[in-house]
């Protein structure tokens, strides 16, 4: 898929599944419970045991539900090799590094650098990130934050890197954002540590009707003669 289509996957979506476990037994269970229950891009961070190993894993197990592959945490041009070849067709980092923005074009991968500031957002751009991340967002001050940057920064596509809370998916996609990440508020610890994968399958099934109470509001009304 092309970086334009991969663009426009995140756009429709509006949330990308974080991946990020102490081990590949829940990092799995955590997957299956994602996919499972509509999550269609799912991303593994390369802090997660075996992590390219489970990226190729998961593009073949997912591939008839359409799942999208993301890489997270990549912070060399050699780890978005490694991804590229493990199946991962998004590189995100939590910072933006110039060499890994350049291996994501030449390869056609869908590129997220992170940033915090202005001048940050507008130098990944500039660089040639598809999306700019700002992380951790919470902790920058929120969707309030977010809505400030995009009054003189309205033409860079903008991602809410976590911790991003359920009840905060609206706000932040009100206030600008074209998705959110979405990690331990689905994955939540005590939930993984106690193997409760149907909860946070429900946590997930909950996001995702979030999402389509959106796309049914915005919907214009149909025109009856």
């Amino acid at each position: 898929m092309s970086r334009k289509l991969l663009l426009e996957k995140v756009r429709h979506e509006q949330v990308i599944g974080v991946v990020r476990e102490d081990s590949v037994e829940a990092a799995e269970a955590v997957a299956d419970a994602y996919a499972k229950n509509g999550i269609r891009i799912l991303e593994v961070t390369l802090t997660t045991p075996d992590a390219f190993e489970l990226m190729s894993r998961f593009a073949q197990k997912f591939a008839a539900s359409e799942v999208i592959i993301a890489a997270g945490t990549v912070r060399s041009s050699n780890d978005a090799a490694l991804a590229r070849r493990a199946g991962a067709d998004v590189i995100v980092s939590p910072h933006m590094n110039p060499q890994v923005v350049e291996y994501a074009n030449e390869n056609d991968l869908l590129c997220i650098a992170g940033a915090g500031t202005a001048t940050e957002i507008i130098h990944a751009w500039e660089t040639g990130a598809d999306i700019v991340k700002i992380f951790p967002a919470h902790f920058l001050g929120g969707p309030d934050y977010i809505r400030t940057l995009r009054g003189p920064i309205r033409d860079i596509p903008m991602l809410a890197g976590g911790p991003v809370p359920l009840d905060e998916i609206d706000t932040y996609l009100d206030a600008g954002c074209i998705a959110v990440n979405l990690g331990a508020s689905l994955a939540v610890p005590d939930l993984v540590r106690n193997q409760q994968w149907d909860e946070i399958g429900r946590r997930v099934t909950m996001a995702i009707s979030i999402l389509n109470g959106r796309r049914h509001l915005l919907q214009p009304e149909a025109y009856v003669h």
